[in-house]
């Protein structure tokens, strides 16, 4: 094809068209600059916006089916409170699953109900029963491609008050501090919801200040934890705390530990190939106190020297004196020491305290080497490991990897206390895995309001996301709820449903064909009446953020358009110039047959040539900022002053992956603008007259 030959023929720089040249360079350089921009900014954008959506999507599901207002007020739901056989108290919708009962009304036994009571669905004979109807409709749908997962779920709200037991060691002696604060605050109720296949993602790991706090408080129980005023700790039995330990070591195998500063060394423990400097002060010639240090500021009163080791002698050597060293001689930390540590598995068979499990270490510190054995008492555990054959640990919250033992997966219930599961940023409060307290709510009785207290304590933590209600959320056992409800009125948070059913899916853009087929079945089952049928962007804590990630989407495009034109219409400059100086060509090619249409393609070409290679270079500069993207947002912060983006909003890391919608978007306005910018160039070059201009050359 000539037009593309030529056109790309007038585009190569040449030195006799400087100016034309050099404005085409210039209007290539501007709009992959735009391009680049516009690719980086959409990219990010839109994979912050997954992100967020992915987590508003994670606890609750992305679509809600919830009990209308016809089902509370209908004679299938109300008949629970008349009943004897119901106990008298509403059922939820997993009550009303289980049920043998659709009806459990008995007119023998109970009261007679008013004439105004809601008048009995009957279908084929029986009580029209719309749960178990829904959960067939359910089950059928989750056998077709959709490869859906579902659970009923309960919101509430209780007084949650924890008890934080935290223990300071005090520098040189065994001492330890028992300090005891407590966090009090009101929260709201989710019921677990273990079927959810994003659960999993949302629990984090316990950490290692975690598993330290219960192993300092392993062989202590704290059940007056419920008490407004709580006692001092008690011993647990011996039987309780070796459980503990099982439980614990079947599933983590200890890497590293850390000795705090001021831990008491065992002298057999240092091998002393070389001096090592210290610090000591003693008290007469029996006694001495030696600090690993060298830093004789920090210690007043004591003197620097070196530890030696001569025959089978350990001294002591000042400037001017010699101390031996004795196994009563009390040695120390100086600072912190990490090590490599192995537990011995042989020293948990039937321990009494943490004095008889053992550890071998292994380490370096300054320059001498430390090796032997450790009680496990006064020990961080730094880093750990789940084992391979993990199984499930009853005091911190994990997934079970055996899959055919669901019941794992519920959080359990250990001395009488119901394990519940806080959002993170508990943890900035110090709040930590093993802490105790209660759920406190009020119930009335004949003649007073009283507390009801639930005991608990903290078995994990998990990620909110971005939900307003997320950091008040915590995640309790479906009894807790169910208890609630059933002696308290109805509560509800911005309007959500206190008891639904949540529908999970793989590929969350069918929520919408989920909704349309679960509406039309809804309907042939004649229960459409009794459930609403709403997705993420319908829920009332998302709706608007829904509908601001639309608008900013909007606006963004819009914007990105804008820039984009302003940016191709530098391409009409050039384009008017290249007529100009290719008047006596366009001439001769008309001359020589070429039609006014071909003499408009080829400039036309020439727009679009200029728009696709920069959109090329654009695509390749983002590709490569995306790819270094950290780099960029450290270099932007360092410039700003401050964090660039926020980490509660936008996470530890932007998301740096390439956008297929905005590469599409690019590869195609960006030509096409180049394209439309050349008509008005090829316009003019297409009007050029040959026998006037080869007349005036």
């Amino acid at each position: 094809m000539f037009e593309f030959k030529i056109a790309f023929k007038y585009l190569l720089f040449k030195k006799r068209r400087l100016s034309a040249s050099l404005i085409s360079l210039l209007s290539i350089f501007v709009i992959s600059l735009v391009v680049w921009v516009v690719l980086v900014f959409l990219s990010v954008t839109n994979g912050i916006e997954k992100n967020w959506l992915k987590k508003l999507t994670s606890l609750n599901a992305p679509v809600r089916i919830a009990p209308t207002d016809q089902y509370y007020s209908s004679y299938y739901y109300m008949i629970d409170s008349y009943s004897s056989k119901s106990d008298y108290l509403a059922k939820n919708i997993s009550e009303k699953l289980s049920s043998d009962l659709s009806d459990p009304y008995d007119g023998e036994i109970d009261i007679e109900l008013a004439r105004s009571f809601p008048k009995p669905i009957i279908e084929n004979g029986k009580l029209l029963d719309p749960i178990k109807k829904l959960y067939k409709i359910l089950e059928n749908e989750n056998s077709s491609n959709l490869d859906i997962s579902y659970q009923d779920y309960e919101l509430s709200a209780a007084q949650l008050r924890l008890t934080l037991n935290r223990t300071k060691k005090d520098l040189f002696t065994e001492f330890k501090d028992e300090r005891v604060n407590f966090l009090t605050q009101m929260s709201y109720l989710l019921s677990m919801t273990e079927k959810n296949p994003n659960l999993k993602s949302l629990i984090e790991e316990p950490t290692s200040n975690d598993l330290n706090n219960f192993l300092n408080h392993m062989d202590k129980s704290f059940d007056s934890a419920q008490k407004d005023i709580p006692n001092f700790f008690t011993f647990v039995d011996k039987n309780i705390f070796q459980k503990r330990l099982t439980d614990l070591f079947a599933n983590i195998s200890i890497d590293k530990i850390e000795l705090e500063k001021g831990y008491s060394l065992d002298l057999n423990l240092l091998k002393v190939t070389s001096p090592i400097k210290a610090l000591m002060a003693y008290d007469g010639p029996d006694y001495k106190r030696i600090i690993l240090s060298e830093n004789s500021k920090a210690y007043p009163g004591f003197i620097s020297g070196e530890i030696t080791k001569e025959k089978d002698e350990i001294l002591f050597k000042t400037k001017d004196k010699v101390f031996k060293i004795s196994k009563n001689d009390s040695l120390h930390l100086g600072e912190n020491l990490n090590l490599n540590a192995k537990l011995d598995l042989n020293t948990l068979k039937n321990p009494t305290s943490l004095n008889d499990i053992k550890l071998d270490i292994q380490g370096k510190f300054k320059n001498f080497f430390v090796d032997g054995k450790i009680s496990l008492k006064n020990v961080n555990l730094q880093k750990f490991k789940f084992l391979e054959n993990f199984q499930k640990n009853p005091y911190f919250y994990s997934f079970s990897k055996d899959n055919t033992k669901k019941d794992l997966d519920k959080l359990p219930t250990i001395d009488n206390k119901k394990s519940i599961l806080l959002p993170k940023n508990y943890r900035s409060s110090n709040v930590l895995i093993g802490d105790s307290g209660y759920l406190s709510y009020a119930t009335m009785s004949m003649s007073s309001n009283q507390e009801i207290r639930i005991p608990i304590y903290v078995a994990g933590f998990y990620d909110p996301g971005v939900l307003p209600i997320g950091n008040k959320c915590v995640i309790v056992p479906p009894e807790i709820t169910k208890t609630i409800n059933a002696t308290n009125s109805s509560f509800s948070f911005d309007g959500t449903p206190i008891n639904g059913v949540y529908v999970w899916m793989k590929d969350i853009k069918k929520a919408d064909l989920l909704k349309e087929k679960l509406t039309k079945e809804l309907e042939k089952e004649n229960i459409a009446s009794f459930f609403n049928v709403t997705t993420y962007k319908d829920f009332e804590f998302s709706k608007d953020l829904m509908q601001q990630f639309q608008s900013d989407r909007t606006l963004f495009t819009l914007i990105a358009i804008i820039i984009l034109i302003a940016a191709c219409s530098n391409i009409i400059s050039m384009l008017v110039l290249l007529v100009n100086d290719k008047k006596k060509e366009i001439a001769i090619l008309r001359s020589m047959g070429a039609s006014s249409k071909s003499i408009a393609v080829i400039f036309g070409f020439c727009g679009f040539i200029m728009g696709l290679f920069s959109s090329i270079i654009g695509i390749s500069a983002s590709i490569i900022t995306l790819k270094h993207l950290d780099v960029v947002i450290k270099l932007l912060s360092m410039i700003q002053g401050h964090t660039f983006f926020n980490a509660a909003f936008f996470g530890n890391k932007l998301p740096n992956d390439l956008s297929f919608d905005a590469l599409i978007f690019v590869l195609i306005i960006t030509p096409l603008l180049a394209l439309i910018a050349g008509i008005v160039p090829a316009i003019k070059a297409s009007k050029v007259h040959p026998s006037s201009i080869l007349r005036s050359q």
